[in-house]
C-alpha cells in the first residue's frame, strides 16, 4: 500500500479496465489493459493512479508541452545538469532516463549531481518520530533565506551526508550581516564614483591585491565548474570575512582618509571592483542580499544581478 500522504490526487490513472459477467452461475471478472476501453458495455477503469515515481519519471519532457513539439521542448530538452539526492537514483533518475529514451530517444541530462542526506547535528536522520526536524520556513523567518541556503551548501560534499543545526544557520546570518557592513563601508567611501576598467595608475601593492583577487576568483570558478559548490562557498566566505573585511578594509581606512587624491582613487576603484565581483560570485549562494546590494552600486542603471555575467579577472 502506498502511504496516503504520498498519494497523487491527479496523477496518471492506471490503464486497467474491469468488467464482471456471470458464467456458469458464477461471477467472473474480465481484465483489460489499455488507454481506451475495449469494445462492449460494462467496462470500468481502475479509479487509482500510478505512484509518484511513474509520473515524475516523465518530468523532463512532460513539463515542456510534450507530446506536442513545442518550442520549450526543442529548447530545453535535453538539459545539462540534474541535481538530486543519491537515495532516489533507482526511483527517479534511472526512470527518467528510461522514459525519455523510450518516448523521445534522448538521454534527458548530461550530468547528475548527487547530494547526500541532511542530518541533524548529532548525525541522525531527520524524522518526525525523532522530533529533530528543522522547519526551513521557521529558519527563514528568523535568519533569512540566504543564511539557510549557505548553511545547506557549506560542508556538503557531493554524495556525502551533511549536518544541519540552528546554530549553523545562525552563523551564516552573521555572515550576511558582515557582507552588508562591508558593502556599506565601500559605498559610503566611494561617493558617486563608478567602475572604471581603464584605471591603470597602480603601484606594486595594488597589483599584488589584484593578482591575489584574480587567483581567488579563478579558484572559485574552477570549483563551480567541477561541482565543488561547498568549496566555492567556503572560499567566498573566508575572502569576504577574513581577507576583505578584517585586513583590506582596515588598511584602506587611513588611505581613504589621509592618502593623496591618486591613492584614494586607486583604493576606491579596487574596493568597488572587488565588491562588484564578489556580489556576482556570491549570487548563486545568497541571491537576495547580493541583489539588494547590487541595486545600490552607483551607475548600475537598474541592472539586475541575476542576469549579469560571471565575474572575470581581466578588468581592474
Amino acid at each position: 500500500d502506498w502511504c496516503i500522504s504520498r498519494q497523487i490526487w491527479f496523477g496518471h490513472r492506471i490503464p486497467i479496465w474491469y468488467r464482471s459477467k456471470i458464467k456458469n452461475e458464477e461471477i467472473e471478472t474480465e481484465i483489460y489493459c489499455g488507454i481506451d476501453p475495449p469494445p462492449g458495455d460494462g467496462w470500468q477503469q481502475d479509479p487509482d493512479v500510478l505512484d509518484t515515481w511513474f509520473s515524475s519519471a516523465l518530468w523532463t519532457f512532460s513539463t515542456l508541452g510534450w507530446p506536442k513539439k513545442t518550442d520549450d521542448l526543442k529548447t530545453y530538452h535535453p538539459t545539462t545538469v540534474l541535481e538530486t539526492g543519491y537515495d532516489i537514483l533507482p526511483f527517479w533518475v534511472a526512470r527518467m532516463i528510461l522514459m525519455s529514451g523510450f518516448h523521445l530517444g534522448q538521454i534527458p541530462f548530461k550530468t547528475v549531481y548527487f547530494h547526500g542526506l541532511v542530518r541533524d547535528e548529532k548525525g541522525r536522520k531527520i524524522s518526525k518520530s525523532l522530533g529533530n526536524n528543522i522547519d526551513p520556513l521557521d529558519m527563514i523567518e528568523k535568519y533569512g533565506t540566504d543564511a539557510v541556503r549557505m548553511s545547506l551548501i557549506i560542508g556538503t560534499v557531493a554524495g556525502a551526508d551533511s549536518k544541519i543545526s540552528e546554530n549553523k544557520i545562525r552563523a551564516y546570518k552573521h555572515f550576511a550581516n558582515k557582507l552588508w557592513n562591508v558593502a556599506r563601508f565601500i559605498l559610503q567611501n566611494i561617493g558617486e564614483e563608478t567602475l572604471d576598467d581603464g584605471f591603470l595608475d597602480r603601484n606594486q601593492y595594488d597589483e599584488e591585491l589584484r593578482a591575489e583577487r584574480s587567483k581567488f576568483l579563478e579558484d572559485v570558478t574552477k570549483d563551480m565548474e567541477n561541482f565543488r559548490f561547498y568549496l566555492a562557498a567556503e572560499k567566498l566566505y573566508h575572502y569576504v570575512w577574513h581577507r576583505l573585511a578584517d585586513k583590506i578594509i582596515e588598511e584602506s581606512k587611513p588611505i581613504l582618509e589621509n592618502g593623496s587624491p591618486e591613492e584614494k582613487s586607486r583604493r576606491r576603484q579596487f574596493l568597488l571592483h572587488t565588491l562588484d565581483k564578489l556580489l556576482k560570485a556570491l549570487h548563486p549562494f545568497m541571491p537576495f542580499i547580493t541583489e539588494e546590494i547590487y541595486s545600490k552600486l552607483p551607475g548600475n542603471s537598474g541592472k539586475i544581478l541575476m542576469i549579469e555575467e560571471w565575474p572575470t579577472t581581466t578588468n581592474y
